[in-house]
């Protein structure tokens, strides 16, 4: 039994944030995914993701109490993961989210062992973490009620060297996606 006020109880008081781990494209390469999003969401196809939001995410986290916030940080800072490069090589739709993906066939050793330290970091510290297996894809339309022709893609090459801690604000709009902070890779 977890002990009231320890590091690892979670506490649901005041305000909360909502919360993810990702990879957050620099702008070069943001601007490389904007370009591919263009090319691949036709007009008709869904609500095409805005290129400042573009991310690929690592481990939701979900709705956290801000005094919970510092927890998350801590076990951000003890991740120790190598750089990598995942490729994105395949597109698809998933209708019950209603989402058209590009999608990485392969996970990447290093980016396994990234979101498994995510994950056990997460656990240790009282938070419930996905269980299912970790797929990596970038989302990039929403809304999409019929798969789009899914026409073979050239890939798309992810280089990681850090991964952050976003917010997602929700807004009459849609989530707006925000960096609050971004940790080296490093073994």
């Amino acid at each position: 039994m977890i002990a009231p006020g320890s590091d690892a109880a979670p506490r649901r008081t005041g305000p909360s944030h909502r919360l993810f781990f990702a990879l957050w494209p620099g702008d070069p390469l943001r601007q490389a995914l904007a370009a591919r999003v263009a090319a691949l969401v036709s007009p008709g196809t869904g609500r095409a993701q805005r290129p400042d939001q573009l991310h690929l995410t690592l481990e939701f986290i979900g709705s956290v109490p801000a005094d919970r916030l510092q927890a998350i940080r801590e076990t951000a800072a003890e991740v120790r993961a190598e750089p990598f490069e995942v490729t994105l090589d395949a597109l698809e739709y998933w209708r019950r989210p209603q989402v058209l993906c590009l999608v990485a066939r392969e996970t990447p050793p290093a980016l396994a062992d990234l979101v498994q330290a995510l994950r056990s970091g997460l656990a240790a510290r009282g938070f419930d973490t996905e269980r299912r297996p970790y797929r990596a894809h970038l989302t990039l339309a929403r809304k999409v009620v019929r798969s789009p022709d899914l026409a073979p893609t050239d890939p798309v090459p992810w280089p990681a060297s850090d991964f952050a801690l976003v917010e997602s604000i929700t807004e009459r709009s849609g989530s707006i996606y925000r960096p609050l902070a971004a940790w080296p890779l490093r073994t």
